[in-house]
């Protein structure tokens, strides 16, 4: 058995000089909502981070909900797999932020310094989701909570159908079974960008 990630991925797509460094400031912002959410102690974190403590606050109040729900209604970074349908046993590993609610439908909620709108990692992650708790694509939804170090933080909220269900598939078939040339997948890349150069976007 083999188990891909999303940072597998990435280097697969990517070329090994486009590899990208481990974002530190991404990964305290998640360590600071998870704690936050767990109603452990986040002061220290926050002291050393100052932008972090206003990208959480941007969250509340963009997702107030994010701050009240409790486990097993609300996961955060949990950790799933899905079992790709070929030959090779190979599994796809992901870790998101998933909110069971009560009309059967679940909400993954991304939150990342990034831009508001859907891209492969998000594909990759609704597709997983999807296969791990075998619910109808229609039954499942994203909001991404896109941080900025300078503009207001956006809500952009994305439906999920069979269509980009199968496309998403297919796409990671072709990555895997062909490194060397993937199939581009039609969304924007998820290379770092420089988001202080980027003017902000009206939703």
């Amino acid at each position: 058995m083999s188990v891909i990630t999303i940072s597998g991925l990435n280097t697969l797509i990517n070329p090994p000089k486009l590899s990208l460094p481990i974002d530190d400031e991404a990964e305290n912002l998640q360590l600071a909502m998870k704690q936050t959410c767990m109603k452990l102690p986040t002061e220290p974190l926050l002291i050393a981070h100052t932008k972090i403590d206003r990208w959480i606050m941007e969250i509340g109040f963009l997702y107030p909900e994010v701050f009240e729900w409790e486990p097993p209604q609300f996961l955060v970074d949990v950790q799933i797999n899905a079992q790709l349908n070929n030959t090779k046993d190979t599994w796809v590993q992901i870790n998101t932020n998933a909110a069971f609610l009560n009309n059967g439908y679940v909400n993954l909620i991304e939150w990342s310094i990034r831009q508001p709108t859907l891209n492969w990692t998000d594909k990759v992650k609704l597709w997983v989701t999807t296969e791990y708790l075998s619910l109808s694509p229609d039954k499942l939804e994203l909001t991404i909570l896109a941080l900025h170090p300078t503009y207001p933080a956006k809500r952009h909220e994305i439906s999920w159908d069979s269509q980009q269900h199968e496309e998403t598939i297919k796409w990671l078939m072709s990555v895997l079974t062909a490194p060397a040339s993937p199939v581009p997948i039609p969304v924007a890349s998820t290379a770092k960008l420089n988001l202080e150069k980027i003017a902000e976007v009206e939703i």
